[in-house]
């Protein structure tokens, strides 16, 4: 680059003030990279790949230069995600300078953090219900099922939005809302829920294309075409989804009309209700409600709920005082409540006069500090380091972990913190926060607990998570599926690299066996962004393998076959022969699809690292493999003794999973055969294990061995059905190597 080129970027670069604030979201990442090949004298993309090309050249890097195509995506708005190395060679080959570029580098580590973080949704295919405290709101709530039943008549769009500040009530009139549209018959069968995580105090708002994943799958999309499509494809496959379906949306928690806007869709059979604190003017053709504070009647009548002995009805002051120290807001009305049950020798005054007693700063929430205040010490801990817990859904044995006590301890503890409304409860074994009150238990940490007895609870949450993973084996699968965003926030959290690397192991097979290869993909890319910040090669190979594998498992051949082979390079280059065992199995199975002896020279190449290293598990995969090959060119002697072995070997080992897939293997053999009921047999017992630990991509395989037996043997409406069962479970999750 000229001089004056490099001038002009080092001033540009000096416009950040020394550490990149101005750099927030990708779409500023992209905007900094036009305005540095503005400077340039808009280099061409040839020239910027070149430029990439030859300092990998130079340095003797052996990662793949990105190609013009993808290094102009980088430079466009709208994008989902970004690759930093790309980035940062982008503005190298810019001739931004080695301060710039150490600031781009912060930049990039904090943007891509948060933009891999907002694709951590939570997502339902049923709405909330509404706490048994709930009262009153019976003006709005006439209006919302006026509107929809108006918009269902006329065939205009029924969006729905209830705005108000932070406790006012707003996610309980949309759940209870639902329930009144249920009711009427105005819900439909679709009934959906997003969090949509607007303003909360720790993690970034939800992105929308993440949500949009998480509704088509609950639509029953399959997961390799969702994960197929564009953005934009995905928004126009779920308006097209919901176009002819009668469906009740809620979506609570926005932070803005362009979050919402992909999500709303333009069927009128389509109810939308909407929740946030901003004041949405700008989102055309939705209905606004904004909630103000309940009225002292209203108030008076959610506090009898909790105290009905008549002492608010004898002490009407004092009773009036206790709303407005309130400030009317039902979060806070509940903890007072909570606080009249717990002291009914109390006088209304007295409570009043407790509460005029909380110090200044606690003025925001008086009622939420007074309830703390009340509580033991333990509880108090525990409330403060629930705040610090990565998900938003945490259980008693997480709590316990976070508290370093007793899983009985921790339940009694959460039990009593629901009943002073400092927790929410949406399942039997499970609790989390209201926005506000995590803000207040937040708060309340940083001034009481020091970083050390943080950084220590947090380090017990993620050593929990991930014995528990290492140890729960394949059937804890409704924990897995439960926990799934919980366990994938664990990865992200700051500060905690080793143990964040650690989980990455189990969660990764564990979600990968489970069927849920899009949270697959997110863990294996944090895990990359782990490696990168920490230099660990090796959890480099790990994550890559992991996404190569994702690839392979959703039909990506291509994208498959180029991640192993630079696993398997990485893998050498490291000395690790087990790792180059696994990279060569990646690329047998790869190869499988097209090329049988090279996959068979791959699968034998790792077998041979397999045994001299005594490693069975790897043995056992490898001869699965060559069991498949065998199969597929008629030698059923081969194919039988392979699959023998790989059944004898897991069963050997407790591998169920691995003993599945060898019974099928068996199967497979004994069909070709003509032996049909040793056939059924085999597919049976495969079907029984894969079922017992919840490997749903195994059963699939089973049921479609057990089709195949059925139409050799002429019963053809039962191998339909199975056939169908077969392919159903295949699109749930998106795996095409089993239809």
């Amino acid at each position: 680059m000229q001089r004056s080129t490099a001038e002009a970027s080092a001033a540009l670069a000096a416009q950040w003030d020394g550490d990149a604030r101005a750099i927030q979201t990708l779409d500023d990442l992209a905007s900094f990279l036009r305005r540095l090949r503005a400077a340039s004298g808009n280099t061409s993309f040839r020239r910027i790949h070149a430029g990439i090309r030859e300092f990998h050249s130079e340095h003797s890097i052996p990662d793949v230069v990105p190609s013009i195509a993808t290094i102009h995506g980088h430079f466009q708005n709208g994008r989902v995600r970004m690759n930093s190395d790309t980035v940062l060679g982008i503005a190298r080959a810019l001739g931004l300078d080695a301060a710039g570029l150490r600031s781009l580098a912060q930049a990039c580590h904090r943007v891509l953090e948060r933009a891999n973080r907002s694709v951590i949704v939570t997502t339902r295919a049923e709405v909330p219900d509404p706490t048994a405290a709930f009262t009153g709101r019976q003006a709005e709530r006439d209006r919302i099922a006026a509107h929809v039943a108006t918009a269902r008549r006329t065939g205009a769009a029924a969006v729905v939005v209830i705005e108000g500040m932070a406790g006012i009530g707003k996610s309980e009139l949309a759940f209870r809302a639902a329930r009144d549209l249920a009711d009427a018959g105005l819900a439909g069968a679709i009934r959906l829920f997003a969090d949509l995580r607007g303003f909360d105090p720790v993690e970034p708002p939800a992105a929308p294309d993440a949500v949009v994943r998480g509704l088509l799958a609950h639509l029953g999309t399959p997961g390799r075409r969702i994960d197929a499509l564009s953005p934009a494809a995905r928004v126009t496959l779920l308006h097209r989804e919901l176009a002819s379906k009668q469906a009740l949306l809620v979506l609570d928690n926005a932070a803005d009309a362009a979050q919402l806007e992909p999500l709303l869709p333009r069927n009128p059979d389509c109810a939308v209700l909407v929740t946030s604190r901003r004041r949405l003017t700008d989102l055309e053709a939705a209905v606004r409600i904004p909630l103000g504070t309940v009225t002292v009647g209203e108030a008076l009548k959610m506090l009898r709920r909790h105290d009905p002995s008549g002492r608010l009805d004898a002490a009407p002051g004092d009773a009036a005082a206790l709303v407005e120290l309130c400030r009317r807001l039902p979060l806070e009305l509940a903890a007072a409540g909570r606080q009249l049950e717990g002291k009914p020798d109390w006088q209304i005054g007295d409570h009043v006069e407790r509460l005029r007693r909380i110090p200044a700063h606690e003025h925001s929430g008086p009622a939420l500090a007074l309830s703390y205040n009340g509580l033991p010490e333990p509880d108090k801990r525990l409330f403060r380091l629930l705040a610090i817990h990565p998900g938003r859904r945490f259980t008693a044995e997480a709590a316990a972990a976070l508290a370093d006590g007793t899983v009985a301890e921790a339940a009694s503890t959460l039990a009593r913190l629901y009943d002073e409304s400092l927790l929410l409860r949406r399942a039997a074994d499970a609790y989390e926060f209201h926005d506000s009150v995590r803000s207040f238990a937040l708060d309340r940490g940083h001034r009481e607990d020091p970083a050390s007895t943080q950084h220590a609870a947090v380090a017990n949450l993620l050593r929990h998570y991930r014995l528990r993973l290492e140890s729960a084996g394949d059937a804890d699968t409704d924990w897995i599926g439960a926990d799934r965003a919980t366990l994938l926030a664990c990865m992200h959290v700051t500060g905690h690299d080793a143990a964040a690397a650690a989980l990455a192991a189990p969660l990764n097979r564990a979600l990968r066996l489970l069927g849920h290869y899009d949270a697959a993909r997110i863990c294996n890319r944090q895990l990359l962004r782990i490696a990168h910040r920490t230099g660990e090669r090796a959890q480099e190979a790990d994550a890559r393998s992991g996404l190569a594998e994702i690839d392979r498992l959703t039909g990506r051949f291509r994208a498959a076959a180029e991640g192993f082979d630079r696993v398997l390079r990485l893998r050498r280059e490291l000395g690790d022969r087990l790792g180059e065992a696994d990279a060569l199995r990646g690329l047998a199975q790869t190869a499988s699809n097209d090329d049988y002896p090279l996959a068979r020279r791959r699968y034998d190449a790792a077998l041979a690292i397999h045994r001299r290293l005594g490693n069975p598990v790897g043995e056992a995969e490898a001869l699965w493999g060559l069991a498949e090959i065998a199969m597929s060119v008629g030698d059923l002697d081969t194919a039988a003794a392979h699959a023998g072995q790989v059944a004898s070997i897991c069963a050997g080992i407790g591998n169920r999973v691995g003993e599945a897939y060898g019974l099928r293997a068996l199967g497979d053999v004994a069909s070709q055969r003509g032996d049909l009921d040793a056939a059924a047999t085999r597919y049976r017992q495969s079907l029984h294990l894969c079922r017992q630990v919840g490997n749903r991509r195994g059963s699939a395989g089973a049921l479609r061995g057990l089709a195949g037996a059925a139409l050799r043997g002429g019963d053809v409406d039962r191998a339909e059905r199975l056939y169908r069962r077969a392919f159903a479970s295949c699109r749930r999750i998106g795996d095409v190597s089993e239809i």
